[in-house]
């Protein structure tokens, strides 16, 4: 763990414990604030910062984190407003809602105008979604995406993600989604707006912390969401545990509560082999979105598909299954209908080509590397070691 990581998690400890913000913490200031931004943190470590006199003489990195901060709070202020209609227009109309994800972690926070999201996440149940669609679009939200279990709508410059499923596709080798289909059937409602029941809660974070690792990474955000999510509920922790052997997780479940431990003195200490999960959830960022080798994973999982060759991945690549591509957000229009696969297949290409040319360069750059492929063997390793595969 470097300084600016140390940093980092020392403002947060200090965040979720409600200390006074610290005046003598010493870092690389313009380091701090990036590896801040990549894990969606900066205004948290901002709130504990704000008056460190070494901070406010790099004028760059202070503005830079004061700028987060303000934006954080417009930010919450205009995603609250939303929520709260939306919650209105559900609950009028007499349609069974829940709240997840960021939309009610944050209100647990110390200060929940700080815990930074990127949208608003709402499950209702498949037979209501015709209703709901034609309710958000007479009251002003745009649909910008209506393919599969989640319709994308648009208001004031914030985003709404309406479910019918909270998993969608592998996580590891768990069969998540159907694990998970009847998520709104584990809820308590008070009239039509319900909460997930405590365990059950807790163990789809979990699988949402594993689905982001098996993908491109996992930050520390998502720990801090597990602890104050623990903090706020004292959940049966070994109960948990258990239950998440359903999902061939229980491993990786016992090593990410002993993280949480070890960083904000919640949760349960399984086990002391946490020193690779650390360095995952610390170098990578919130969503690999820093110092992650893309072309890494893509080889990772063609491995794991038993696709050894590079030519053989670059095809898969560009001509992915049917069970696959039904679960990509954007070509889920062929989900139950099969025959469209070819479709789909020249339609994700010219997504691709117009919105992922940067991803597709490094994702692909790189396969016929040594390295490369060493790097995803070790990884594969790591992920057995940790239970996700």
């Amino acid at each position: 763990m470097n300084n600016e990581q140390n940093c980092m998690l020392t403002c947060l400890r200090a965040y979720f414990n409600n200390e006074k913000p610290n005046t003598e913490l010493t870092a690389d200031w313009d380091k701090l604030y990036s590896l801040s931004m990549a894990h969606n943190l900066a205004p948290i470590v901002f709130s504990v910062i704000k008056d460190n006199y070494s901070l406010k003489e790099n004028k760059t990195a202070y503005e830079g984190f004061k700028d987060a901060f303000y934006d954080a709070i417009v930010n919450y202020d205009m995603q609250k407003t939303l929520i709260n209609e939306i919650d209105s227009l559900l609950t009028a109309n007499e349609i069974e809602h829940i709240f997840f994800k960021g939309a009610q972690l944050k209100e647990y926070f110390p200060a929940p105008e700080l815990r930074l999201m990127s949208d608003i996440d709402v499950l209702i149940r498949l037979d209501d979604r015709p209703k709901a669609k034609q309710l958000f679009v007479d009251n002003g939200f745009e649909l910008t995406e209506d393919n599969g279990p989640v319709y994308n709508y648009r208001k004031n410059n914030v985003t709404l993600e309406c479910h019918t499923k909270i998993v969608s596709g592998k996580v590891g080798n768990a069969d998540a989604e159907t694990y998970f289909e009847d998520a709104i059937n584990h809820a308590s409602f008070d009239g039509f707006c319900g909460t997930l029941n405590n365990e059950y809660n807790l163990m789809y974070l979990l699988t949402h912390i594993a689905h982001h690792f098996w993908f491109y990474g996992a930050g520390v955000k998502m720990i801090l969401d597990l602890a104050v999510f623990i903090k706020h509920f004292s959940p049966d922790l070994d109960g948990v545990v258990e239950k998440m052997d359903d999902l061939n997780l229980k491993r990786f479940s016992q090593i990410i509560f002993s993280v949480c431990c070890d960083w904000f003195g919640v949760g349960k200490k399984y086990t002391d082999d946490t020193v690779s999960t650390k360095e995952f959830l610390l170098g990578y960022g919130a969503f690999g979105n820093i110092n992650r080798n893309k072309a890494v994973v893509v080889k990772r999982k063609a491995i794991e598909d038993g696709h050894d060759s590079s030519f053989m991945t670059k095809l898969t690549l560009l001509f992915p299954s049917y069970k696959k591509m039904k679960n990509i957000p954007y070509v889920k229009f062929i989900d139950g209908r099969p025959y469209l696969l070819p479709f789909g297949w020249v339609y994700r290409i010219i997504y691709n080509l117009k919105n992922k040319k940067d991803f597709i360069k490094e994702a692909t750059s790189n396969l016929d590397g040594d390295e490369t492929r060493q790097e995803a063997e070790k990884e594969i390793y790591y992920f057995e070691e940790i239970g996700l595969l």
